[in-house]
């Protein structure tokens, strides 16, 4: 994933990435997530938290081949045949996999969250419940506390095969329904944060527009008392702005990363200014209180 903002979990996400066997598994439907979507989801959380400080005790995978044989339990086959009935189980089988197995070092319960609802995304659909419904569940599967719950108790007196998995198949398709892809648009908001990560701020809007400033430091010798710093803003140029919420256009994207040294020939990735069209960034936004609160739970 070459869109993430900080440097140094990006660079931790390149490494890791390069420990992949040569022969990995093929999506072959297109809910199913690769070796690299569910690393690319890991990394996305981290990137997203890390700087917030939300709990992100570590970052990465503990052992390689526990977290290849999670993400194969997607492809799981006897006989040449499928052991999963339908893509609910395929997408729930990896929920209870990476919650259960814990390949990752921290963000276990957060990266399951993401990737099922990355892969619901993918199939056209969106929860029905509260996410604090779907925040619970993910606590339930960590804690063992989902095997109180009646339907999955008659799974397992019927004696069906993996009765987790099948349970939380029903639960999703219950819980989930059809709609509209999520739109790829980058806000002004969120062009402010990737602004301000390196250095840089808006200010004082007026009338339709707002300043991009460069906040620069003199230190002034001071002989008893130590050195003063005194602070000013320079400003770089005038945008159009009319509410955080509004879409940036591409012009004014233009200038920014002109202005602030942020085009690709200064060595900034431009992707970066559009991640938050990526359907993985999107989610992580939609959900961010229920992410939030799993990483104190």
């Amino acid at each position: 994933m070459n869109i993430l903002i900080s440097k140094r979990i990006r660079e931790e996400r390149v490494r890791l990435g390069c420990q992949f066997p040569l022969a990995k598994p093929i999506r072959e439907k297109i809910h199913q997530l690769t070796l690299d979507d569910v690393l690319d989801c890991h990394f996305a959380i981290a990137d997203f938290f890390y700087r917030e400080d939300y709990g992100m005790a570590g970052i990465g995978f503990r052992d390689i081949g526990v977290f290849i044989s999670t993400v194969e339990r997607q492809f799981a086959n006897f006989g040449g045949e499928c052991m999963l009935a339908n893509e609910f189980e395929e997408i729930a089988t990896l929920l209870w996999g990476i919650i259960k197995n814990h390949p990752f070092y921290d963000a276990n319960k957060r990266t399951a969250f993401l990737c099922c609802m990355l892969q619901l995304h993918r199939l056209g659909r969106v929860i029905t419940i509260p996410e604090k419904d779907i925040e619970n569940l993910m606590v339930e599967i960590a804690d063992g506390s989902i095997y109180s719950k009646a339907a999955l108790k008659e799974l397992i007196k019927e004696r069906q095969t993996m009765p987790e998995v099948k349970f939380l198949a029903r639960y999703l398709q219950k819980n989930s329904r059809k709609q509209a892809r999520l739109l790829g648009t980058i806000k002004f908001r969120d062009l402010r944060r990737i602004v301000e990560s390196n250095g840089f701020a808006f200010d004082n809007p007026n009338r339709g527009t707002i300043d991009i400033i460069k906040v620069e430091e003199r230190r002034i010798p001071r002989f008893f008392f130590g050195d003063r710093v005194e602070k000013t803003n320079r400003v770089l140029a005038n945008v159009a702005y009319h509410g955080e919420g509004i879409d940036v256009p591409d012009s004014t994207i233009r200038l920014v990363r002109q202005v602030c040294g942020l085009t690709d020939q200064d060595g900034f990735d431009g992707e970066v200014l559009l991640r938050d069209a990526k359907p993985t960034f999107r989610l992580i936004k939609s959900y961010r209180t229920a992410l939030q609160n799993l990483a104190f739970r």
